[in-house]
């Protein structure tokens, strides 16, 4: 019979690609070779980590919420996510890839958790972490 199994966060890279929308470039905090998103079923997950309108604000924030899935060793349960989404004119980059086709270059930077309680503090760490990337350029 599945049981309650503690979820350890985990830590997920969201890029808005020009041709292909909203997408997951990299996750932190799994074994390699898994991918959250495709094991449990989140196609979403890119869009609302990176909502439609992010383009009109420096930085933002998102929260949401995902489900589990069950497995045979742990019972399904809801998840929550909170993304801190930030932008930066594609002028000012240092090195300027191919790809990057738009005036804005896009990323959000989001936590899968179990809990939604350490969100207000954890808001503030992301807003950081973000600036600070972005401020690499």
């Amino acid at each position: 019979m599945p049981k309650h199994v503690a979820f350890v966060p985990v830590v997920c890279v969201v890029g808005f690609h020009h041709a292909r929308g909203p997408e997951i470039e990299t996750w932190y905090g799994v074994e390699d070779g898994t991918d959250p998103a495709i094991e449990n079923d989140w196609p979403f997950l890119p869009f609302m980590a990176l909502s439609d309108g992010a383009h009109t604000s420096t930085e933002d924030f998102s929260y949401f919420t995902l489900r589990q899935r069950e497995t045979p060793d742990r019972v399904a349960t809801s998840l929550f996510g909170i993304s801190c989404t930030r932008q930066l004119d594609s002028n000012d980059l240092i090195k300027r890839p191919n790809d990057v086709t738009r005036s804005t270059v896009q990323k959000a930077l989001v936590v899968v958790a179990d809990s939604p309680h350490f969100f207000g503090p954890l808001r503030e760490k992301l807003s950081l972490v973000t600036r600070a990337w972005f401020a690499q350029r």
